[in-house]
């Protein structure tokens, strides 16, 4: 496809003729199985959390992020609104409660 490149012969033998990042390209991801092997073996034991925002639009008392709390023992599940992020400490210490 490119006309006028001399390749030297170390170039054309690295890797046998494949880049490092060609190679890193095609490399496959472990399937991601469909239930966790991770024990939780009373409620609170694990708790999964995520922070989304800055959302354009404001809710209701001004509020631009939520976060989100799920306990691994019960699935429940929290959603929320937060004004600013600094407020998940807060928010996770009322849920825990």
């Amino acid at each position: 496809m490119v006309t006028g490149i001399k390749m030297t012969d170390d170039v054309l033998n690295y890797n046998d003729g494949k880049c490092e990042v060609c190679l890193k390209e095609k490399t496959t991801q472990n399937m991601i199985l469909k239930k966790s092997d991770v024990e939780n073996p009373r409620r609170l034991h694990r708790i999964y959390s995520d922070v989304c925002g800055p959302f354009n639009v404001e809710g209701y008392s001004q509020c631009r992020y939520f976060v989100t709390f799920i306990d691994g023992f019960f699935y429940y599940m929290r959603v929320k609104p937060i004004k600013s992020k600094n407020e998940v400490p807060r928010a996770l210490m009322e849920w825990i409660t």
